[in-house]
């Protein structure tokens, strides 16, 4: 089997897939494949970032697929990008749904990219069916959610319902220096009118997004669908020790403030320090930078990013209070000094009843199996579910694998995925 996306490999699934409808596996498999051209590594990944000439290569190609099955299309002043399906009463709050198309360095091709396909080819769907929608679908193509280039997830989900403001975008640079407010000034999008992007929530009925698992447990258990019944909020906190820059010949060990050891130090800590608070709290170091970062120099500076998480807010928060305090006594104990700044912070969501009970009906007359679960992931329809009705579907990810090449939903999981976005959004949209 092969290790990483290819067309060959989903074509290899077609005759696998669950026949539903007005849905074309052959279709999707095209689609996915794509947009899995666009940014392509070595590895067999995907690196596709917010604005860059990649981004802006994925985003034309979904938005002639939406202006292909009749949508009204449009892209607001930071670029997240609209396709509205209007319905029968247009007055009447719409119905959101969608993902995005960024990555993370060397992703994989379906987190993001399946949840917006699989949406488009769920109101394409509606659409060929004739079937009455009261109110209007509305299919959204956030921008940076996955936060990799500017350490600013979520952005697109954010900046529509209010939380990012003008001086924000003067606070993120890239790894080369870039400001975000410049990046997207030079992509051709209109940042000193980021107000213009906001959404009234009263004029979203509900949001709802598909999405791979990322994890094991779908698999695991054998099931279909996942119906999610709340997602963890994520807290990026920043740790800095600072200490001195030293030979590494010549300084004895005892005399040394070495920040890279009181940072390893500091790691195990996060690793152990979870299951103290809550059995569904999870806490990662993925970033870390040593200053001046040579082999023969004990680092004077060393930086790195926690990602600590949990549907649980009191749990998360007194974990957080609790690694911070960890940090403090780590430097002290050393010599050194530690900086903590807290980058982002985004309460847990519960999934309202009535949208898990239109995942729940979809999945079950369709003849699918499917467990309640919690998402550990953040997600868009984590900053929309702080303002307006929001829910998700999972699909199951083979191995569990997630934010590699090796990512992989098979054909027939992704059919299944559209067959109930298309029921849980008719049912929504006819609320």
């Amino acid at each position: 089997m092969e290790k990483v996306f290819s067309k060959k490999r989903l074509l290899k699934e077609l005759n696998d897939c669950p026949s539903y409808e007005w849905i074309d596996p052959a279709e999707l498999a095209e689609k996915l494949n794509g947009l899995a051209q666009i940014g392509k590594t070595r590895e067999g990944g995907v690196s596709r970032f917010p604005y860059t000439v990649e981004e802006k290569q994925a985003k034309q190609l979904f938005s002639g697929w939406m202006e292909e099955i009749g949508l009204n299309v449009k892209e607001d002043a930071i670029g997240n990008l609209f396709g509205r399906l209007e319905g029968e009463n247009p007055g009447l709050p719409a119905v959101l749904t969608g993902s995005h198309l960024d990555s993370v360095p060397n992703g994989g091709a379906f987190d993001g990219p399946l949840g917006c396909v699989s949406s488009l080819l769920a109101v394409k769907a509606l659409i060929q069916s004739g079937a009455p929608l009261k109110r209007s679908v509305e299919l959204v193509v956030f921008v940076d959610e996955e936060g990799a280039r500017f350490n600013n997830s979520l952005f697109g989900s954010r900046t529509l319902m209010g939380e990012v403001k003008k001086e924000d975008l003067m606070k993120f640079k890239d790894q080369n220096g870039k400001v975000l407010y410049d990046a997207m000034k030079e992509s051709g999008f209109d940042p000193d009118n980021i107000s213009s992007a906001y959404r009234n929530p009263k004029e979203i009925h509900a949001f709802l997004e598909l999405h791979i698992e990322q994890g094991k447990r779908l698999e695991a258990e054998g099931k279909n669908i996942g119906i999610v019944n709340g997602i963890a909020g994520p807290v990026w906190t920043s740790f800095t020790f600072y200490g001195e820059t030293d030979h590494a010949g010549n300084t004895p060990m005892e005399y040394r403030k070495d920040t890279v050891a009181a940072a390893g130090e500091f790691i195990l800590a996060v690793e152990q320090m979870p299951r103290m608070f809550s059995e569904t709290a999870v806490a990662t170091v993925g970033k870390m930078n040593i200053f001046p970062n040579g082999t023969n120099v004990i680092a004077g500076k060393t930086e790195l990013m926690v990602d600590a998480r949990d549907i649980d807010e009191n749990a998360r928060d007194r974990m957080i209070a609790a690694l911070k305090n960890t940090a403090k006594e780590i430097a002290q104990k050393r010599g050194l000094s530690v900086e903590v700044k807290e980058e982002v912070k985004i309460p847990p969501v519960v999934v309202p009843d009535t949208i898990q009970e239109a995942v729940r009906e979809a999945a079950e007359t369709s003849g699918l199996t499917a467990i309640d679960i919690p998402s550990g992931a953040g997600h868009d329809a984590m900053i929309m579910g702080k303002y307006v009705p929001s829910g998700m579907i999972f699909v199951p990810s083979l191995n569990g694998r997630s934010h590699s090449p090796e990512e992989w939903t098979s054909l027939p999981d992704c059919v299944n995925g559209i067959q109930v976005m298309k029921k849980a959004l008719k049912r929504l949209a006819n609320d």
